[in-house]
Parts: structure tokens; sequence; C-alpha cells
């Protein structure tokens, strides 16, 4: 009994985790909220765990087997994310879509999975330096990371002022946020 799938299969295994995934990130240029307040996000950061990921992936694989023809389609796998994340850094780049938006009191984040929050719930603004990420605290939900190198910096420090406005508790800009023209 044969185990191995047939090339008609493997190949489309392959287009289509490809197509899912580039359709998932490509359906955020789709999406529009009425909001008060909305960013349009200047560029799309890639991911250097899904590259990283894909590199090891394909070190192990390529090192640990013989017969490279067998595992050249779980190496396409692996590497659909990075390639997706590549050619939505093309499209980011020429559309610049909105991605964030703030409707009355609550703040909308448009990514793959779109995130909601209450704003008078913030209770924490901090500021990542190594990433760059402006980490949003909230009483009854999970945080949410926003990239500011994805935004505008001024666009930025409009939004800082709306969440400290907009907060029933004491937040504040954080101590290590340095406000730097970035070049968007």
């Amino acid at each position: 009994m044969e185990t191995e799938f047939p090339l008609v299969l493997n190949c489309a295994l392959v287009v289509s985790i490809l197509l899912t995934t580039v359709l998932w990130e490509y359906s955020v240029l789709n999406k529009n909220y009425q909001s008060d307040f909305k960013m349009r996000s200047q560029r799309k950061i890639i991911g250097i765990f899904e590259l990283i990921n894909a590199i090891a992936w394909t070190l192990l694989l390529s090192f640990s087997n013989d017969i490279y023809k067998e595992i050249i389609f779980l190496i396409l796998i692996f590497w659909t994310f990075p390639i997706t994340e590549l050619i939505m850094w093309f499209i980011y780049k020429k559309k610049k879509p909105f991605t964030l938006f703030i409707k009355d009191n609550e703040l909308i984040l448009n990514k793959r999975w779109t995130q909601k929050r209450n704003l008078t719930e913030l209770t924490q603004i901090r500021f990542d330096r190594i990433s760059k990420n402006l980490k949003l605290d909230f009483k009854s939900k999970s945080g949410i990371s926003i990239k500011t190198t994805e935004y505008k910096t001024d666009e930025i420090q409009t939004l800082l002022g709306i969440l400290i406005e907009k907060s029933e508790n004491e937040v504040f800009i954080p101590n290590n946020y340095e406000l730097k023209k970035n070049s968007c």
C-alpha cells in the first residue's frame, strides 16, 4: 500500500494554503468601519518569526532526509507564511489600508483577526523599545499591541491623546516612549 500523495494533490495543497493565507490577509483591505478617528497603515512589518521558522524547518528537513523529492512540498508549506507576508508587504505599500479605528469609545484593530476593545477600560499604555510596539492593557479583555512603525508619528501622537482622554483610569504616555519622525 502506497502512502505518498500524488503530485497533483501535493501541488493543490500548497497552492490552496498559499491562496488561503493571501486572501486571509487581503481581507483586511476590504473591511472599513464607520469611525470618528482612523489610521492608515503605511507599511506591513514582515514578521521575523515566520521567516526563522521556515528556514529552520527547511534546514532540518533537507539534512534529515535523503529523498528531497518527498519533502519539497513540506518545505513549500512552511514557506507559505513568509511568502504571504512578502506579497502583503508590497500590497500594503501601494494601497495603505486603514487598520485602526476609533468609534465612540471602541478601539478596532483590523488585522488578520479583528480586535475590538472598550477604551474606557484601558488601564495602562506601555511601550516596548525593542519591537517599537505600544501595548494597551484593558480590565476585562486581553491587551492589544500596536506596531508604531506601521503608522505616521503624528497619527500615533493623536491616538495617544485620544486613548488618554477616553480612558476612565489614570493612564499616561510611557516614559520610555520617544517621539521620532519616521519616514512613512
